[in-house]
């Protein structure tokens, strides 16, 4: 159920509808109950995942802080997931069928966390909730590792193996990949570790619980939460607020022309650029990764405004995840200002634990590099995410050790930050063209294209019928790379416009300050843009993290 179908629409209505009628307790069950239904829109099945995941941790949470429950309450809820699974198998829900296999570890679920729940209370006190959180942090990365990074490494082992002449003849299984599973077995690891830290207590009522890890606004890409910041947002009843309702539904607009009018656009010349079977040349290969750049910025940061948007609509605040990151002035700052969630977590519970900045220049530099070679891998399953990640470790150590970069990423003068802000934007399109490449081969070919800057690459890509309005520049233009670029600056500019604009307040959606009859006149623009726009609905980047 993506952001942009009508599905979505009718799902956030009908929630919106219910949600404000409702007393306390039965908005809690709504917004759970509308979580699973989107979330299982993609696939039934994801709900066994998704609902184990989330028993885990409450128990495990509540063991390290409130103490022990009754084995039979932990052996029902761990029972659900195999119901469901059976469940799905014999109604052949969404005409899956649910293979035997498929069903073993929901089915060994009960017995095995049952077990390990038993015999975790005959730890001696001291180290007991140590166990109980190693049993949360093992059984959501045992997951994630599974569902995300089986095939990959499998098909690595088998391919190192063949390259020494041993042929294995395994036939390995395709694991499905669910939907968000990166996001929010993140966050439900961050409630754990914060419950064992003392830094946030932990949810007695179940309900409640789930409804904030199935949150539906975020659940599938984010922003990555925090127990005590939404928490009490579920436990307090939302009050009616008019101001918020508006917000909500600027940051929906604004998400949306972001996605469907830039993100969506763009994508057209990414996708063929960046496709396996084009021959690139220089313009093209320097047109793609800025397409790709415009891309996955309108595309992810335009998800979490519909996602803060609809939730501002049920009273919610979620975090700002984006804050002009192309105005970053070095690596430092553009992690402050992209995926600002995900980074702050691997700042929190990875770069810290390993010991941050305190150990030296040395072990400094080791913990940045090892930090983002575990985020460039958290962004998939290939050699490209994590080369991408050692590549953003590796600027992060050169700009700490080149004493003219770093000077340059803290400049204050126009001309310095100008200069620091396009070294950057520079760097991180050669960043984008490694994440946006799928294989090492390509993306040397990517890079031998800036050798040749003749040629047809441009022959295979044919412009979208946009109307006469946007048609009629583009007809006469001869030169194979000019209507794409045409193309791409229509698309793109408005959202640069709306940038330079919010340069202080760092969000394209903040215009409040504008004069209204300014702000209906976007308002206007961009809704016709979205109506106009010729891309189809096209699934979100991230969606697949």
């Amino acid at each position: 159920m993506s952001f942009t179908s009508w599905q979505f629409a009718a799902l956030l209505i009908g929630v919106f509808a219910l949600y404000w009628r409702l007393p306390w307790r039965g908005r809690t069950w709504l917004l759970l109950v509308s979580s699973y239904i989107f979330y299982g829109a993609w696939d039934a099945r994801f709900l066994a995942l998704h609902f184990t995941t989330t028993v885990v941790d409450f128990y495990a949470a509540l063991a390290m802080e409130k103490g022990r429950v009754p084995l039979r309450q932990v052996a029902v809820m761990t029972s659900l997931p195999a119901l469901w699974m059976l469940f799905c198998k014999f109604a052949r829900v969404q005409n899956h069928d649910v293979a035997w296999q498929h069903l073993a570890p929901a089915i060994a679920l009960p017995v095995l966390f049952c077990g390990l729940y038993t015999a975790l209370w005959r730890v001696p006190d001291q180290r007991r909730r140590k166990a109980f959180l190693l049993l949360s942090l093992g059984s959501n990365l045992v997951v994630l590792g599974f569902f995300k990074y089986f095939n990959f490494f499998a098909d690595s082992l088998v391919q190192i193996l063949a390259a020494l002449g041993w042929k294995t003849g395994w036939t390995l299984p395709h694991i499905v990949l669910p939907v968000g599973i990166s996001f929010y077995t993140f966050q439900a690891m961050s409630y754990t570790i914060d419950v064992y830290r003392g830094q946030t207590k932990s949810v007695a009522d179940f309900p409640l619980f789930a409804a904030f890890l199935s949150f539906f606004p975020q659940l599938v890409a984010g922003p990555i939460e925090r127990t005590h910041q939404m928490m009490p947002q579920f436990e307090k009843p939302r009050v009616w607020d008019p101001t918020a309702f508006q917000r909500g539904g600027r940051l929906l607009l604004f998400g949306l022309f972001k996605k469907v009018f830039v993100g969506d656009n763009c994508a057209l010349l990414a996708n063929y650029a960046f496709a396996a079977d084009t021959p690139l040349n220089g313009p093209w290969a320097l047109l793609g990764v800025l397409a790709f750049a415009v891309q996955i910025y309108g595309d992810f940061s335009g998800y979490t405004d519909i996602a803060r948007g609809s939730a501002q609509l049920l009273g919610f605040r979620l975090n700002h995840n984006f804050r002009l990151p192309y105005f970053a002035q070095g690596p430092s700052d553009f992690w402050r200002r992209w995926h600002i969630t995900l980074s702050s977590w691997f700042r929190d519970y990875v770069y810290i634990p390993l010991g941050g900045n305190r150990g030296g220049t040395f072990a400094t530099l080791r913990n940045l590099g090892l930090t983002m070679v575990l985020a460039g891998l958290w962004h998939g399953a290939n050699w490209t995410f994590i080369l991408w990640g050692a590549y953003h470790g590796a600027l992060l150590i050169i700009y700490r050790l080149v004493p003219p970069l770093h000077a340059l990423e803290s400049a204050k003068s126009r001309p310095r930050v100008l200069l620091g802000t396009i070294v950057m934007f520079a760097l991180t399109l050669v960043g984008w063209a490694v994440f946006r490449c799928g294989s090492l081969a390509q993306l040397g070919d990517w890079f031998a294209a800036f050798g040749h800057w003749q040629g047809t690459s441009g022959i295979g890509w044919s412009k979208p019928a946009i109307g006469e309005v946007l048609a009629a520049p583009l007809a006469n233009i001869a030169v194979d790379w000019l209507k794409p670029a045409l193309w791409f600056a229509i698309h793109a500019l408005p959202l640069a416009l709306l940038q330079f604009a919010a340069r202080r307040s760092g969000d394209e959606s903040d215009n409040s300050a504008w004069p209204w009859p300014v702000r209906g006149i976007i308002y206007v623009l961009m809704i016709l843009a979205i109506v106009s726009s010729t891309s189809g609905e096209v699934e979100f980047i991230y969606f697949q993290f």
